[in-house]
């Protein structure tokens, strides 16, 4: 139950930054004559390096300064932590990619809503989000994907498929989660017949914005499983 959220680290990054800002500003308004010749610091974009120098940039222009015990602190704290940290998300993001999410214990594991006890109580456990194909009840192929949504799994898995049978299937039934602009595109250049409602379909339909469920412009054509 350990894991790594990408907005969090997103996040402490901020802090860090909005921090060194107001150290800097605060020796900017100590000893402003000896930062004039310091080079412009985007505090938006920091790293390890950068937050290291400007710490020892700080710590020289306030060192013969009356600077209150709180401001030393800070410092000090910053000069131990605030580099090691950065390193830190820096890795993080890397097994992150364009994930929200990883479990520590297992970092290619993504954090997925389930629903498992009696009451269908939702709970948050790392998983993998599993995609089978079949043909006539026969599995012919699956893969594997830490992408908690359905509509971004397509793609890959048909990659997957293409690369072991070097060939694409005629036609592609599945449910409305895979149902998106993107996958619609997909299907129609690899010249797949395409069986996909899309998220709203049913609520279209009873709206009377769908007549017929052949050759509508956002389906291709609709089959009911």
């Amino acid at each position: 139950y350990t894991f790594v959220w990408g907005r969090a680290i997103k996040k402490h990054k901020e802090r860090i930054a909005d921090q060194l800002e107001a150290l800097w500003n605060y020796a900017e308004g100590i000893a402003k004559n000896d930062l004039q010749n310091t080079e412009n610091i985007d505090f938006k974009e920091i790293d390890s390096e950068k937050v290291t120098q400007t710490i020892e940039k700080i710590n020289e222009v306030l060192k013969d300064k009356k600077v209150s015990s709180k401001v030393r602190q800070k410092l000090s704290y910053a000069k131990k932590n605030w580099a090691c940290n950065l390193d830190k998300y820096k890795k993080q993001q890397e097994i992150l990619e364009a994930r929200n999410s990883y479990s520590k214990t297992d970092p290619d594991a993504t954090f997925m809503r389930m629903k498992e006890d009696h009451m269908r109580n939702g709970q948050l456990k790392p998983a993998y989000n599993l995609k089978i194909s079949t043909h006539k009840q026969f599995i012919l192929h699956y893969s594997l994907h830490p992408n908690p949504t359905d509509t971004r799994t397509l793609g890959s898995h048909l990659q997957g498929f293409e690369e072991s049978y070097y060939k694409v299937p005629k036609e592609l039934v599945a449910d409305a989660g895979y149902g998106s602009e993107e996958n619609y595109n997909l299907l129609k250049s690899k010249k797949i017949k395409a069986y996909v409602k899309y998220n709203y379909f049913r609520k279209d339909q009873k709206s009377g914005q769908i007549t017929t469920s052949q050759n509508n412009p956002k389906l291709g054509k609709i089959r009911e499983k």
